[in-house]
């Protein structure tokens, strides 16, 4: 079964003084409806900060070191191409290190952009912008530490491009800002940093790239330094192109393996960012989506059984479905941009002798697309599981180590379309449990759940003939997408325990319609007019943070509007915050609630943003199966 797909790329420019500067972007036109990403250009509103995660953060009751990275930094026609902002971080210890990035939007009519932050190469930020104003969005930057020592670089980028032609000329001003709270050091952290598919699309010297069909894996060959005794390889993922909105696509199923040596050593269930333009602009102007400014949930795949081969390595990563979507939709622009970086645990005075892999396991199945017809349309359906074993014993001058991870998951993709209206849902399940036990001991657990329902329905009416450009289309879209993260991580190691958890859920539902001007073959086209504009969103998390039993918890409830076709900034109807501090070293009871607070609009002196870190069918597609007893 085929589906017809031809790349749409909208843009909205401003054709009457009394309408905003639009502009739209879809890299998908369907034949049965459409998906795009909206800009609008600024519309002279500037609170303090017009979006903002509703992550927050309860920071130590201590003065912070505050290191200014950079400020009002600009963003032009840079593409993926990196400042190199040279930081000297103060000597000391500190008990928790947050970096704030905040963004502004001038000079015209911008689209949403990436925006990541290197240090020496290692990805520590990935998030995106708003289109219009600013935003601000923080990350906990205390697992990196170690690295954030002495002189460093750190490489912003911002992939912004500038093309005054049809109306793009919006700039980015970026800041970045450090808070170093003094106090002990968390134990346990890592100390050594290696970043991985460095220079895999670019040669920028930052751990980045983009496969596609064409290119559908990567791998980077690295060395680990003598003494390493643990291993954790730290991922970040978008889709891009025709993938921007992947959940919506046949297949809508997607992972990134990664590979150890030829064996397959974690798979990273992608989570379904939608940005600041996706789908429907007005959804979430003001309030964005889930992981959209800032990623807070990377995956961590626990590579410590692996050592026994050596410390040299072969990290290999693709991801799934990229050539099966390709030969569905007869395009190649399918593409996942990716970023990672090795976490390693380092004891030069203990090196490792050898080691035996003793288990080591794994599978993979994709039943494939299957479609059907229907009296309503075609509908499609999609499964897959996996299940990863590896076990290790690792001798070293000064003790042994025996390890074992176990990672597991499942998804579950079904669809129903017809040339004016898609349903689509996609839900992703998925675990991993790590132990070592030995002259060390540690675990790790990671749970998640990322469910999406889309419904969407579409017109597009030809005005003028359109067998030649440039022609007039009348459109309109309505729909609702209802989004969810739960995410848990609990690591301990000899004794000292971390634990994140977070509940976040978002729904967005209304639309909006016009009249557009195709000017290109590519699928340009100006917004003529803006008719009508409604939409609600509402958001809400639930959230932890503990160090040995000492925390807090976050509880966040927020709802914004759009109802304007003139301005449409939109506004929130409410937004409400409540932190309780939490110590189970005390008296065991979970929460004290400490503050409750109900504004109109955030303020950035209280809004720290927090990152912490089916049916059965005949497998066909793919399948991978090893079991393997290697030895050093």
């Amino acid at each position: 079964m085929t589906r017809l797909t031809l790349a749409l790329f909208i843009l909205f420019v401003l054709c009457a003084s009394s309408l905003p500067s639009l502009s739209l972007a879809s890299p998908m036109y369907h034949p049965r409806y459409f998906t795009f990403n909206v800009t609008s250009g600024n519309l002279g509103v500037d609170p303090s900060y017009y979006s903002f995660e509703a992550f927050g953060y309860l920071p130590p009751n201590e003065t912070p070191v505050v290191v200014k990275v950079v400020q009002n930094l600009v963003f032009n026609d840079t593409a993926w191409k990196p400042y190199y902002i040279h930081v000297t971080i103060p000597k000391g210890n500190y008990s928790f290190v947050l970096m704030n990035v905040s963004v502004r939007e001038v000079n015209g009519t911008q689209f949403d952009r990436p925006l990541y932050i290197f240090v020496n190469g290692v990805p520590v930020f990935w998030g995106s912008t708003q289109e219009i104003l600013n935003s601000t969005a923080s990350v906990d930057l205390t697992p990196f530490e170690n690295l954030l020592q002495g002189n460093v670089t750190f490489e912003p980028v911002l992939v912004n491009f500038y093309d005054a032609k049809v109306n793009i000329t919006g700039l980015y001003l970026l800041n970045v800002t450090l808070f170093m709270y003094p106090g002990q050091k968390p134990y346990g952290l890592p100390n050594g940093f290696v970043p991985l598919f460095v220079n895999g699309t670019f040669h920028y010297n930052y751990s980045y790239v983009i496969l596609n069909p064409s290119k559908s894996s990567y791998t980077s060959q690295v060395s680990l330094p003598n003494g390493t005794f643990r291993v954790s390889a730290l991922l970040y993922e978008e889709g891009g192109g025709l993938d921007e909105f992947w959940y919506s696509n046949e297949p809508a199923t997607r992972d990134i393996l990664l590979s150890y040596d030829g064996l397959i050593a974690g798979v990273v269930p992608p989570y379904e960012t939608v940005y600041t333009g996706g789908i429907d602009l007005f959804w979430w102007k003001p309030m964005p989506s889930i992981n959209t400014l800032a990623f807070h949930t990377p995956y961590q795949v626990d590579l410590t059984p692996f050592l026994a081969l050596g410390d040299k390595a072969n990290i290999t990563v693709s991801v799934t479905n990229l050539q099966t979507a390709e030969q569905v939709n007869h395009s190649p622009a399918f593409s996942w941009e990716i970023s990672g970086v090795l976490l390693l645990w380092i004891n030069e005075s203990n090196p490792l002798l050898g080691g035996h892999l003793t288990v080591a396991y794994s599978r993979f199945l994709d039943s494939s697309p299957i479609f059907n017809g229907g009296f309503s349309g075609l509908h499609y359906q999609e499964s897959g599981n996996y299940l990863l074993r590896y076990s290790s014993t690792l001798m070293f001058t000064h003790g042994a180590e025996t390890v074992y991870v176990v990672q597991q998951g499942k998804f579950y993709a079904s669809q129903s379309f017809n040339p004016i209206y898609q349903f689509a849902y996609l839900d992703e399940q998925f675990s991993e449990v790590a132990t070592e036990t030995g002259m060390y001991n540690s675990s790790l657990k990671i749970t998640g759940n990322y469910p999406v329902t889309l419904q969407i329905s579409a017109f597009a009416t030809p005005i003028t003939p359109t067998n030649f450009i440039p022609f007039n289309l009348s459109y309109a879209q309505n729909g609702s997408i209802e989004l969810g993260a739960t995410y848990s991580y609990t690591f301990s190691i000899n004794g000292h325990t971390t634990q994140q958890y977070l509940n976040e859920k978002v729904n967005a539902t209304g639309g909006f319609s016009g009249v557009i001007e195709v000017i290109n073959t590519y699928g340009g086209a100006v917004l003529v007019k803006l008719l009508s504009n409604n939409a609600i969103t509402s958001k809400t998390l639930q959230a932890q943070y503990l160090i040995d039993g000492v925390g807090y918890r976050e509880v966040f409830l927020a709802v914004a509007k759009q109802n304007r076709t003139v301005n449409s900034t939109g506004y929130y109807l409410k937004i409400e915050r409540a932190f309780s501090p939490m110590d189970f070293k005390v008296d065991h009871q979970e929460a004290y609630p400490q503050s409750t607070q109900e504004v109109s609009l955030p303020s950035p002196r209280l809004y720290y943003l927090w990152p912490f870190w089916t049916r059965s069918f005949s497998y066909s597609s793919l399948r991978f199966e090893y079991i393997l007893l290697p030895s050093r």
